[in-house]
């Protein structure tokens, strides 16, 4: 690159409108092509296509490099060259068929839509524009501005020329322009043959609209009303296949051998008496071809198609809705109804349609498919073949031999009090005896009667004193009263523990009889019914699901702190008892509702809030 320039930037423009900056470029072109400020050009270039940046370089055919002949841009890093999408020749592009754009990313990171136009005139000069991505919609529009700006014939007789004479581009947009402001769809096809019948000198031409795979004809030049079931018109719609069948433009006369049934066109052209005839589609965003213009051009050179083919991309949108407009209500119906038949169903946005496909069966299994649903429960293992062994008297645990959880057997020993202050005190109470029993025997002896009758209620309250003193020492020591399960008193927790007559030590309980307690939230319990089923897992074995069946209700809440008001269930157990149940454990249990909806299951909780919180 050269710095054929002084600056880079030049002040900022005003906002102009496209019409004035387009004069003003027409001015600009008017100077000889060595004395034309390039810098001036590219600021009002970029200003008219909207571009970021914009610069016009020079191929050097003896270095193949590319010399810069002036550039705007806010950025004094940017390069024309950074932005050119890889694997892709826009230069050779632009030369082949005036214009060309591809996406690029720039090496910041930022993605442009760049725009190469061979400038017409010049020999091996293009002007670059980096457009940003938000103008797509508007691409073909801005193509058109560029287009008309980039013709350089009219400079001094030393500039090289292409040899190929462009197109009215002035006239093309101002025709596409008028085409676009017709109210209806009949008065814009004929709008828009009579303006190309008139700018190129035509023979004829004509508009055929392709609909439900078959041809019509829509407009002809020069004539206001013409006959749908005429001859004529049958021959014009039968030339026309030909495009539509190719996909491409389509010239009369042609050595293409993959052409064929072109009689209607050869009949047609001798008709008209036209040199050649030209048929060119027009499709629509999906690349189909929806319809079809036909030029016959009479003596004298056919112009480029170029410009045309981009100013119908310019209008085809604006067809497209006049035509459907122009439809009676059941054809606008059935017509919209098959074009969101094939938007749904066609290749285009794959994951997109998937995902809308998932979504609705969701939704459908939402409202008609069903879960079957349980309320969930805390459980607890339960019997009431229970007995309290408890403390016979006042004292201190000496020694404790079972614990909570082991099984024992009838008649096994399980607590022993301490009994050191009992034989003390029955060690007293013999010595007590038996002072009193010498005295009872001396007073009786000496005839003393009231002194022996005081001496006898003192031994007899002694005697009764040792006795209870020796019950005591006899249920010093508990033991099993039956063969069970332990299922209160921890052995780390009684030992040495002070006691009270009465207090309890352990709960003994029989592995028979068992049943399952359950606790279900208050709103829950609607659901509940009797003899409802369920499962119930221990905690001890939570892969063993053991069935179960419920038997009562206690119509009475219990408040269990955080967890609000809960109702106990009692429920039988439907399987056989199993050597490792124990009463007291715990465990989950889930009782069947019945099968729910699955929107229901999912939301009613969520649904009764809301109901509670504004009183529905």
């Amino acid at each position: 690159m050269s710095n054929a320039t002084a600056a880079s930037t030049l002040p900022a423009t005003a906002t102009l409108d496209a019409r004035s900056l387009i004069e003003q470029l027409q001015q600009l072109r008017k100077t000889s092509a060595a004395e034309l400020d390039w810098q001036r050009y590219c600021v009002l270039m970029r200003q008219l296509c909207k571009a970021s940046h914009c610069a016009v370089v020079r191929q050097l055919t003896d270095t193949e490099s590319l010399e810069q002949l002036g550039r705007a841009s806010d950025l004094d890093t940017w390069s024309p060259m950074q932005t050119m999408p890889s694997g892709i020749d826009l230069l050779a592009k632009a030369l082949a068929q005036g214009y060309a754009n591809a996406p690029a990313q720039a090496p910041d990171g930022q993605t442009w839509l760049v725009l190469v136009l061979a400038l017409q005139g010049l020999a091996d000069c293009y002007l670059i524009l980096n457009i940003k991505p938000q103008e797509r919609a508007q691409l073909n529009e801005l193509t058109l501005r560029a287009l008309l700006c980039v013709d350089f014939h009219s400079l001094g007789a030393n500039t090289p020329t292409v040899t190929q004479t462009p197109a009215d581009l002035t006239a093309m947009l101002g025709l596409a322009a008028e085409v676009m402001q017709q109210p209806n769809f009949d008065a814009a096809c004929l709008s828009l043959v009579n303006g190309l019948a008139a700018q190129w000198q035509l023979l004829h031409a004509s508009l055929g609209w392709v609909d439900k795979g078959q041809m019509e004809v829509v407009a002809i030049s020069h004539l206001d009303r013409f006959e749908r079931n005429a001859s004529q018109t049958q021959r014009i719609e039968s030339a026309l296949l030909p495009a539509v069948i190719q996909g491409r433009e389509v010239w009369w006369p042609t050595n293409d051998e993959s052409l064929h049934d072109t009689d209607a066109l050869t009949s047609l052209a001798q008709d008209l008496n036209a040199e050649r005839i030209a048929l060119v589609p027009v499709p629509d965003a999906q690349g189909i071809t929806q319809a079809v213009l036909l030029l016959a051009f009479g003596p004298g050179d056919a112009p480029s198609l170029n410009t045309l083919q981009l100013a119908l991309e310019l209008m085809q949108p604006r067809l497209t809705d006049l035509r459907a407009q122009s439809l009676s209500l059941p054809r606008r119906t059935r017509q919209r109804l098959q074009s969101g038949a094939e938007r749904l169903f066609g290749p285009e946005h794959p994951l997109l349609k998937l995902s809308g496909v998932l979504l609705m069966l969701l939704v459908l299994y939402l409202a008609f498919g069903s879960w079957h649903y349980r309320v969930d429960a805390s459980a607890q293992l339960n019997t009431d073949a229970t007995r309290l062994i408890s403390a016979q008297f006042d004292g201190r645990i000496d020694q404790v031999h079972a614990t909570a959880g082991d099984l024992v057997k009838e008649g096994s020993l399980l607590v022993t009090l301490d009994t050191r202050d009992l034989a003390q005190q029955r060690n007293e109470l013999s010595a007590e005896i038996s002072k009193t029993n010498t005295e009872v025997n001396k007073f009786r002896a000496e005839g003393l009667l009231a002194e022996t009758e005081i001496a006898q209620a003192r031994l007899d309250q002694a005697l009764a004193k040792a006795e209870r003193v020796d019950s005591y020492l006899t249920q010093a020591s508990s033991a099993a009263p039956f063969e069970g399960v332990i299922v209160e008193g921890e052995k780390k927790d009684l030992l040495g523990a002070p006691v009270k007559k009465g207090d309890r030590i352990f709960r003994i309980a029989k592995v028979e009889g068992l049943y399952i307690t359950l606790m279900v939230s208050e709103k829950d319990m609607r659901h509940i019914q009797p003899q409802a089923g369920g499962e119930v897992a221990l905690l001890s074995h939570p892969s063993h699901n053991i069935p179960i069946r419920v038997s009562s209700v206690i119509p009475v809440a219990q408040v269990k702190g955080q967890e609000g008001n809960q109702f106990m269930i009692k429920a039988e157990l439907l399987e056989a008892p199993q050597p490792w149940w124990r009463p007291g454990m715990t465990g989950l249990a889930r009782i069947d509702v019945g099968d729910k909806n699955v929107a229901w299951v999912l939301s009613h909780r969520v649904v009764d809030k809301l109901r509670l919180l504004l009183w529905w």
